[in-house]
């Protein structure tokens, strides 16, 4: 049996491996992002936390969104 031939079952773990992957870059990216932009633009220890916590869920959030598409076309579910 080929590796093309296999049921899209067998594919969740080798995507759950990548999601968890990207989310995790995405976050550490946007983490520092957002605390490089506080440092040079704010100078208050709140506006500062915001931006850094900006940045961390704009990573969650575009992980989340690409991760929710590759595992939906390995599951087969229609796109709404």
């Amino acid at each position: 049996m080929s590796s093309s031939e296999r049921p899209p079952e067998f594919y969740i773990n080798e995507k759950w491996d990548k999601c968890i992957d990207l989310a995790l870059r995405r976050v550490v990216y946007g983490s520092l992002g957002g605390g490089v932009a506080a440092l040079i633009l704010f100078r208050g220890g709140g506006a500062r936390a915001a931006c850094l916590g900006f940045g961390a869920g704009f990573g969650a959030g575009a992980a989340y969104t690409e991760c929710q598409q590759e595992l939906r076309d390995v599951l087969g579910v229609k796109h709404q």
